[in-house]
């Protein structure tokens, strides 16, 4: 028998791609049930089998919503993906927001700016009295 109008039940059972019966295998995405291998990645295509996030009312892997939507590093200009630092304006990997001196990863992204470089505590000393000499030998 065809669905009546108003009778929901059957609605809410059809996948939102291909609108035939979801059975009992469906997946809850985005308020719509789908079939499993139609509930794909708006970037590649591909069905999405674990998790994923939403831009727009389309489905990501967290792959290509990464590489659409994330920021890149500023030190080695890939794709951030989980945790990042945000310094100087620009977003990092920890380990590549280093020290303008020994290139040691800041602790905990903190840092001493001299001349608009950041630098670590013990480096950042040693650049001031640098400077101060410079200074002083004028």
């Amino acid at each position: 028998a065809m669905p009546q109008p108003g009778d929901t039940d059957s609605d809410r059972r059809l996948c939102a791609l291909c609108n035939s019966s979801v059975g009992d295998e469906a997946v809850v995405a985005i308020n719509r049930l789908w079939h499993p291998d139609h509930f794909c990645c708006n970037g590649c295509k591909r069905p999405i089998k674990q998790t994923y996030q939403t831009a727009d009312n389309f489905a990501y892997c967290v792959v290509c919503f990464a590489a659409k939507f994330n920021p890149k590093c500023a030190g080695c200009n890939d794709t951030l993906v989980d945790t990042c630092l945000l310094a100087l304006d620009r977003h990092w990997h920890p380990r590549c927001f280093t020290c303008s001196t020994c290139s040691r990863p800041l602790p905990n992204g903190e840092y001493y700016l001299v001349d608009g470089k950041p630098y670590d505590l013990d480096c950042h000393w040693g650049k001031r009295l640098e400077k101060r000499e410079a200074i002083d030998r004028g």
